[in-house]
């Protein structure tokens, strides 16, 4: 019996099991967290977690996600995940889950300490506030460039503008060249008259079939000289636009300029001007969980795309043969999620679905969906519902947000010390359609705001804050809408509110003179700049009047001619 049993292998044994007992909650932790933070680029945090294989249960007590941009705050944390496993595809190096449950989800919490990593490079959100102060009038918030760079910045594509004009010019003078090579010369024309003197000789018949012959000669050299005289007309039009353009182009790309950089004479996109950093602010928080997220849902269908190295000689390869059912490395195919966010100083709580998560959509062949709804104790509403397609490289992603009745109370819209705002209560309904495809991102957010009334603080005393704090007054239903379009990374965001027709009649006179006198400099330097080649342009049209001179020279040598033939 003795034999049989070697006791030092079964010490061993022993060993090994109860160090895999009590290191095994330790080795999960620590592999998730190192795991997620490779992904993210920024630290995820657990403060525990426990598994257990007879049970096939795995539980996350606390899991943190750093924000990328912002490593001062969570993209989200969760009190409690207790997912079922599938154990055997643990030993296959696969992360399966039929079930979760995901507890306690809050999104964009504070840290108490930093969730930045070494070697990487991160926005804060308080660097991006420094010039917010320096407002003293809305005129200061519209960033009025220096127009001496403008005027600069444009004249050699202006100055090929009116060469491109003077191009035209030349070309419509060398056709002209070839027109009149084709028109009876003096010499011809004299021939026409040879012919008649001839003809004068003969006897009637000769000479009525000939005068005949003459006679149409003459008549299509005419009608070819009328149909120039069109020409020149049509042309000496086209000149004089050409130089019309090119005498107003000055006041137009004034205009347009002035446009480009916000400075245009209309009123829309004014409260961007007021509330647009904080509402940019939002707008990009709202992208950067996005982009957080699907970042791993394309990162391995990239990576599985990519041809493969070939393994060194001597080294084994991991193959994967074709399954009937095949599962991706990592699987949560139903999640149970109940959390909280803030949104505008108020938290709304909800609760939701989250199916087929997994970064292997491609191997799985089903998008990720999500469907949640809840609300506030105040009344608020809130529906919600995405798909995330990422089963091919041209990802389609949909996500509808809709938030109504959430009551606003003291909601910052400017914290400037010059034109500090507040929205002190409101109502607000919150619709958002989010799609993403391979042209871009598309998203409408579009809210109204009903029982309004705003507040411009007591201690701004310029003549801008009582300006708007007289119209403001009487404000108390608004809409603000975003547009975002364009590239993921670098979206073009536009702002657009009822309040600008509002804000923009009280400030209009303000506004309007400052734009005003910026519109005279910069014209005056444009047009200083075109001068000499306007003037060029204009006197390039001189030699249609050559040819119009010489036209009725001929037209009146053959009309001539015809009279003496009668």
């Amino acid at each position: 019996m003795k034999q049989w049993i070697r006791w030092w292998g079964l010490g061993v044994f022993v060993a090994i099991a109860a160090l895999w007992i009590l290191c095994i909650d330790w080795v999960v932790e620590n592999s998730i967290e190192f795991a997620g933070t490779q992904a993210v680029g920024a630290k995820v945090e657990l403060d525990s977690a426990e598994l257990s294989f007879s049970k096939g249960v795995l539980t996350l007590n606390r899991l943190q996600v750093t924000n990328p941009d912002q490593p001062m705050q969570n993209l989200f944390e969760s009190a409690r995940i207790h997912l079922s496993l599938d154990t055997l595809a643990l030993f296959r190096r696969q992360f399966i889950s039929d079930e979760a449950d995901i507890e306690g989800l809050q999104l964009y919490t504070e840290r108490s300490s930093s969730g930045a990593i070494d070697g990487r490079f991160f926005n804060f959100a308080g660097e991006g506030g420094k010039g917010r102060e320096a407002a003293i009038d809305l005129a200061s918030k519209l960033n009025i460039p220096d127009v001496g760079e403008l005027a600069s910045a444009e004249e050699e594509r202006l100055k090929a503008e009116i060469a491109a004009m003077q191009n035209e010019v030349a070309d419509i003078q060398k056709g002209w060249e070839q027109r009149i090579q084709q028109l009876p010369s003096k010499e011809q024309i004299a021939e026409y008259q040879r012919r008649w003197d001839k003809l004068e000789g003969e006897n009637a018949f000769v000479k009525l079939k000939g005068a005949k012959e003459l006679r149409d000669d003459i008549d299509d050299d005419l009608d070819a000289i009328k149909s120039l005289d069109e020409q020149i007309k049509t042309d000496k039009e086209r000149i004089a636009r050409l130089t019309e353009q090119a005498k107003t182009l000055p006041s137009r790309e004034a205009d347009r300029l002035l446009a480009s950089v916000g400075l245009d004479q209309g009123f829309d996109g004014m409260i961007r001007h007021i509330v647009g950093d904080e509402a940019i602010d939002m707008i990009n928080q709202g992208l950067s969980l996005y982009k957080t997220a699907a970042k791993q849902m394309s990162e391995q269908q990239a990576a599985s795309e990519d041809e493969a190295p070939k393994p060194l000689r001597g080294t084994g390869e991991l193959v994967r043969f074709a399954e009937e059912q095949p599962l991706p490395n990592f699987l949560i195919k139903q999640a149970k999620v109940n959390g909280s966010m803030p949104v505008a100083g108020q938290t709304i709580s909800f609760n939701g679905v989250i199916k087929d998560i997994t970064s292997e959509q491609h191997i799985w062949g089903r998008p990720m969906t999500l469907k949640a709804d809840g609300g506030s104790d105040k009344g608020a509403s809130l529906t919600l519902d995405g798909l995330f397609d990422h089963r091919s490289a041209n990802a389609l992603d949909t996500l509808n947000f809709d938030l109504r009745q959430l009551a606003l109370s003291a909601l910052t819209l400017s914290d400037s010390e010059q034109l500090p705002l507040t929205l002190q209560q409101g109502v607000a309904n919150i619709k958002t359609n989010f799609t993403l495809n391979q042209n871009g991102i598309s998203a409408n957010v579009d809210s109204l705001v009903k029982q309004a009334q705003f507040l411009v603080a007591d201690s701004a005393q310029t003549k801008t804050a009582q300006l708007l704090r007289k119209a403001l007054a009487s404000a108390d239903q608004f809409d603000l809408k975003a547009m975002i379009n364009g590239d993921l990374d670098d979206p073009a965001i536009k702002l657009k509110s009822s309040l600008d027709n509002l804000i923009g009649k009280a400030l209009g006179a303000e506004v309007a003179a400052k734009v005003a006198e910026q519109k005279a400099v910069l014209q005056e330097k444009l047009a200083a700049q075109l001068q000499d080649p306007t003037a060029k342009l204009a006197d390039s049209g001189a030699f249609l009047e050559e040819y119009k001179s010489k036209l009725g020279s001929q037209r009146d040598a053959l009309k001539d001619l015809l009279k003496e033939m009668r």
